[in-house]
């Protein structure tokens, strides 16, 4: 077998694998938001996705795939990478003045709070219920801390003066918290475009000078 025709075989087993677990991930998020997470099984992801009960496993146990799904939605695509080297994040990161920041945080707000807000409440809920799930949600906490810090960085030469950086991260990431996205749009009735405009003049209120 030439070099070439083992590239193209390897390349070809890597692109099935990817499609089979995108095709595991869209099942397992319709299970978790039809059914809930306690109620959902294996073998009925395994039956939505139309694979085998081993293949749904192959991409980790039943907590580990919750978080795959998170992931999934919080990234907006199959891609791979930190949430932070993505679309409006990035663009945020990116952007050479405040009102550019401000803009990309807008951008940010809207995309999340179309795209994540059900998929974020079922992973509380299940955390709150299943102790397998804690230890997950816990690391995902601590990787949107991660990445509140970096975002409110980029703010840093426009922060209040009674704020160190440490300080503004606490409040950015606990008031602009996924629990506070879901009190106003599901507990106030808000439509999701109205957090996503509240939120940059909120940052701005609360942190900026």
């Amino acid at each position: 077998m030439t070099e070439s025709k083992r590239i193209y075989r390897s390349d070809l087993r890597q692109e099935q694998a990817r499609r089979t677990r995108v095709q595991v991930l869209e099942a397992a998020t319709r299970c978790f938001l039809e059914r809930g997470y306690a109620a959902t099984t294996m073998r009925e992801v395994a039956e939505a996705a139309g694979v085998s009960v081993p293949t749904v496993f192959a991409q980790g146990g039943k907590a580990a795939l919750l978080l795959a799904c998170v992931d999934r939605a919080l990234v907006g695509s199959d891609e791979e990478r930190a949430v932070r080297e993505l679309g409006p994040f990035a663009d945020l990161l990116a952007a050479p003045d405040r009102a550019g920041r401000l803009a990309a945080l807008h951008r940010l707000a809207s995309q999340s709070a179309a795209g994540t807000l059900a998929m974020q409440d079922a992973f509380a809920a299940a955390a709150a219920a299943d102790p397998e799930v804690a230890g997950p949600y816990a690391e995902y906490e601590r990787r949107r801390r991660a990445d509140m810090t970096v975002l409110v960085r980029a703010f840093a030469d426009d922060l209040r003066d009674d704020l160190d950086l440490e300080s503004a991260v606490d409040v950015f990431w606990s008031v602009f918290s996924p629990a506070t996205q879901s009190r106003l749009i599901r507990g106030c009735g808000w439509p999701p475009q109205r957090y996503a405009d509240w939120l940059p003049g909120a940052v701005e209120r609360l942190l900026l000078r």
